[in-house]
Order: structure tokens, then C-alpha cells, then sequence
């Protein structure tokens, strides 16, 4: 796999968390796309490597 598709932002991942955010505050229906943020990654944005050193 290539490096940049290891180390880059899981964005889908982030939308669908953010929507979850944005419905859970409307008070809408919003563990749908809390669980779609989960699947799609959107946790990785708390592990990313922001020493930027080698990724090995």
C-alpha cells in the first residue's frame, strides 16, 4: 500500500463524525452516522503521527 494512503486523514471517517456531532445537537437521530464515522475511520484523527520523523 502506498505511504501517503497509510498516513493520510481519514475523511470520510471525520464527515460522518461531524454529522453525528451536528444531528446530536439538532436532537435528531445520530448513532447512525456516529457508527459510519467509526467504520470509515474517523477515530484515526486521534492517532495520527504529528512528529512528522520517519514513518516506518
Amino acid at each position: 500500500m502506498p505511504k501517503a494512503a497509510k498516513t493520510g486523514v481519514p475523511i470520510l471517517g471525520v464527515i460522518f463524525l461531524a454529522l453525528a456531532l451536528f444531528k446530536f445537537v439538532q436532537g435528531d437521530s445520530w448513532v447512525v452516522w456516529f457508527v459510519l464515522g467509526f467504520v470509515f475511520g474517523g477515530f484515526g484523527i486521534f492517532n495520527l503521527n504529528r512528529r512528522g520523523g520517519n514513518q516506518t
